[in-house]
């Protein structure tokens, strides 16, 4: 067997007996659409659970759409608002009195020329475009509690437009079940300590007994984490939603799902669930795992996804060889320190109940998988921060596999083969 796994912009070519190899975990191919605006427009012409958005506004409504920010460039947002803003237009709302909100979250705001990369250009000259910030409490408005205890303060343009429309990108998100959807308000337009309080959701409700299993990828019923979004989002009412999934093969849009905030988002998640989630019969006492290149491996912050999904068809105890460039370092303060800082894992546990951050729960969930695993890690990184973070540190594949063959009397055991972990989810029936 002979599988290409992806390393920054170049590949390992990982050569195995045919017996060594329990399975190549891949995503379905997604067939594309001709045209990724007249995708947009369809969607829009035949929205779920919704009357069309040009039916739904009226004249003199103050709009406000939320879409991603720099982060989220993949999403292709300069593709979905020119078909929105059409029908606004046709609904009797001049541009005038329409408001792009990007929804930062807590992350940094924005410049002029990000924006304009995020939008279009033409958008830009049109409309509006603001940073939400989620630490200006005077930009914040309360709208009540949800039943987890969270006061939700959101964006007060947001919260007093006459419309609402929210933008985002379907994949997997392993607080929220998927992105895209709810997560424009929460954490998108939503105030700092609305967002640590909704984020500790994924720790234990007992402190002591690390992370909470009801919040994970692909679970939406019975997750905290995502109902409280939820909650908020309901608070605030959303009236339509322009959604995209992508497809990784070319970066383009593969389907676009517009309506019902919840319902739209639903099928867009089912879609993502046929594509991406990968059914296994059994757990391996080897996987082998890349991120997919670059950017996906461009530091050690984004390859927690690829950790993370892995883990989940690794027998415990097993061994992972794990290949990611991370060119770019660590990627994040926060997830660097929850290493370099504390001692263990309950201390990183203790640390954030104390003051959450996600960086720090990803940093601390990478450290759990790592303690209770074996992991080999091929990366560009210093090799002693490697170390720090529970891993072993390797020069080549060929090294990986000798050191991953040792702790099975020389032979490497029955292996999945994952070469897009950022994307594709094992799931075990």
């Amino acid at each position: 067997m002979k599988c290409s796994l992806p390393y920054g912009d170049r590949d390992y070519m990982l050569q195995l007996p045919d017996g060594q190899v329990k399975q190549v975990l891949e995503g379905k191919a997604m067939a594309g659409p001709a045209s990724e605006e007249q995708a947009v427009r369809r969607a829009l012409q035949n929205p779920v659970d919704s009357a069309p958005l040009a039916q739904i506004v009226t004249k003199g409504d103050k709009v406000c759409i939320i879409v991603g920010d720099v982060t989220r460039l993949w999403v292709r947002h300069h593709v979905l608002l020119p078909p929105i803003l059409e029908e606004l237009n046709q609904g009797g709302v001049p541009d005038r009195d329409i408001l792009i909100i990007s929804a930062t979250g807590d992350h940094r705001e924005q410049s002029p020329e990000e924006h304009r990369k995020l939008v279009g250009e033409d958008v830009y000259k049109r409309v509006q475009v603001i940073d939400h910030r989620a630490r200006e409490d005077q930009e914040l408005i309360s709208l009540g509690t949800t039943a987890h205890g969270n006061q939700v303060r959101v964006n007060r343009k947001v919260a007093e437009a006459d419309r609402v429309v929210l933008t985002g990108g379907i994949v997997y998100h392993f607080l929220a079940g998927w992105g895209g959807g709810k997560k424009a308000i929460l954490p998108g337009v939503a105030g700092y300590n609305t967002i640590m309080k909704n984020h500790t959701l994924a720790l234990h409700p007992e402190p002591g007994r690390g992370i909470n299993p009801e919040v994970r990828a692909a679970k939406i019923e019975g997750n905290p984490c995502s109902d409280d979004m939820v909650q908020g989002a309901s608070l605030v009412g959303p009236d339509f939603l322009v959604n995209s999934v992508i497809n990784e093969a070319d970066h383009k849009i593969a389907l676009v799902t517009a309506g019902n905030y919840l319902s739209a988002h639903q099928k867009g998640c089912s879609f993502v669930d046929r594509h991406m989630k990968v059914q296994i019969n059994e757990s391996a006492p080897l996987v082998i795992a890349s991120c997919g290149g670059y950017p996906k491996d461009i530091n050690f912050y984004q390859t927690y996804k690829t950790i993370y999904h892995a883990h989940f068809a690794l027998q415990k105890g097993g061994t992972m060889i794990l290949l990611s460039e991370s060119r770019e370092g660590m990627g994040s303060a926060d997830f660097a320190s929850i290493f370099t800082s504390f001692p263990n894992n309950a201390a990183r546990e203790a640390e954030l109940r104390r003051r959450f951050t996600i960086g720090g729960f990803m940093g601390y969930h990478t450290a759990v998988i790592a303690e209770e695993n074996r992991v080999l890690a091929l990366t560009d990184l210093n090799r002693e921060l490697v170390r720090s973070m529970g891993m072993i540190p390797v020069s080549s594949l060929d090294e990986a596999l000798e050191t991953g063959a040792r702790d099975y009397g020389g032979e490497i055991p029955p292996a999945y083969v994952i070469p897009h972990g950022g994307t594709t989810l094992p799931f075990l029936q």
